[in-house]
Formats: C-alpha cells, sequence, structure tokens
C-alpha cells in the first residue's frame, strides 16, 4: 500500500514571489522527510502545487498535517487532500501515472477548496477524522505569526524558558501565546490521528525528521 498527497494554494494567482519560495522551502522539507524511504516522489507543479507519494500508507496524512502547520501564509490556504491506496510504488514516472486513486484524490482536492471550513480532504476516511482536521483548519488557519513560532518552538519539544530566552520574551508572554494558540489542543488532536494508525505505520522518523523543520523554519 501507498498514500498520495495533492496540495494546492488557494488564490495564489493574486500572491507575490515570496510565495513561490515558500513552496519550494516545503517542497525541500517534505523530500528530506521521505529521504528515509526506499521509494518516495515529491514534486513541485505548475499552478503552486505539491504532488506527493509516499511508499507507506496514511504516511501523506500525516505530512499534509505538519506541512500545514508549517504554512504560515493565511491568506492563500494551504488545501490538502490524501488517499491510501492498494498498489505498488508506480514503475512509470509518477508524472504520466494514471491510476484511479490519483483521480479520487484529485476530485477530493476540488471539493475541498469550495470549502470554507475545511483544508483537508481524505478519500474514505472515518468522519471523526474529518471533524478532528476541519478543527486543526479552524486552528492554524487563525494564527498570529508569533502564535505559529510560538507552537512551532514547544512542539520542538523546546521549554518555555528556551522559547522565552530565543525570542527575547518574557516567560508569561509565551505562555499566554501558546494558550492563544490552542496547541494543546492540536497536540490532543494529533494524538487522536496517530492512535487511528498506529497499527499501520510507523510514525517515528517522520517526527523527527519534522522536529528539525520546526526548529529552522524561522530562519527560511
Amino acid at each position: 500500500m501507498i498514500s498520495l498527497l495533492i496540495m494546492d494554494v488557494s488564490g495564489s494567482t493574486k500572491a507575490t514571489q515570496d510565495l513561490s519560495k515558500e513552496i519550494k522551502w516545503l517542497e525541500k522539507e517534505i523530500s528530506g522527510w521521505l529521504s528515509h524511504q526506499e521509494k518516495s516522489y515529491v514534486n513541485y507543479r505548475m499552478g503552486d502545487e505539491l504532488f506527493i507519494i509516499s511508499s507507506k500508507p496514511h504516511y501523506t496524512l500525516f505530512i499534509a498535517f505538519y506541512a500545514k502547520l508549517l504554512w504560515r501564509e493565511n491568506s492563500f490556504p494551504l488545501k490538502c487532500s490524501f488517499h491510501t491506496i492498494d498498489e505498488k510504488f508506480p514503475e512509470t514516472d509518477p508524472e504520466e501515472w494514471t491510476d484511479a486513486g490519483i483521480k479520487e484524490t484529485r476530485i477530493a482536492l476540488d471539493n475541498v477548496k469550495k470549502s470554507a471550513i475545511q483544508d483537508f480532504a481524505g478519500v474514505d476516511i472515518d468522519c471523526s477524522i474529518d471533524v478532528a482536521l476541519m478543527y486543526v483548519t479552524d486552528i492554524l488557519n487563525n494564527l498570529t505569526g508569533l502564535q505559529r513560532e510560538v507552537l512551532l518552538m514547544k512542539m520542538s519539544n523546546m521549554t518555555q524558558k528556551e522559547i522565552a530566552s530565543s525570542l527575547n520574551k518574557s516567560h508569561s508572554t509565551i505562555s499566554a501565546h501558546f494558550q492563544k494558540s490552542r496547541g494543546r489542543q492540536l497536540e490532543v488532536i494529533l494524538n487522536f490521528l496517530e492512535s487511528c494508525y498506529k497499527d499501520e505505520v510507523d510514525l517515528t522518523e517522520l517526527q523527527n525528521k519534522v522536529i528539525q523543520s520546526f526548529r529552522k523554519s524561522g530562519d527560511r
């Protein structure tokens, strides 16, 4: 089994060149997240779209989650459609691959692009997962720049004291911004999503690499 992901930036035709740099940075990070897999594919397509194939089932759900967490362009939402299919990794050029799973992922993406309250679409996912991801959408799309920065640092296992020192802010200020970011709720949702697939995929390697992306995200 493999998993697919298509991510599209809404309204990107109105954006500056800085948006393209953000997508290229994300493409590079995701490629690093998948580098331990025997086979994977990440491509930045025309139209400000990323196409990703992982050789592991359900992996792309979590790639979408972490990519959305890193995405700081709230004016141009990152829409994500993922799908796990019972197929082998394509032997041909992935851009020429015509499996039905790609069409299903594309249809799901087209539908979620019309939504004002949901930025994630999973083909044939449980309703509880869909609702959880709707809440993730609300949290991430309403973060301020500082709240996102604090949240990423906290999720990279930095202490509040270390975060305060790094950002030159007081401990109470960091605590307040983490609370406003709804970081604790986000962690509960992530734990729930992981529990849904714990018997099907090991996310340890991905999470270790994502932490490195979190720690250097402010330098891009």
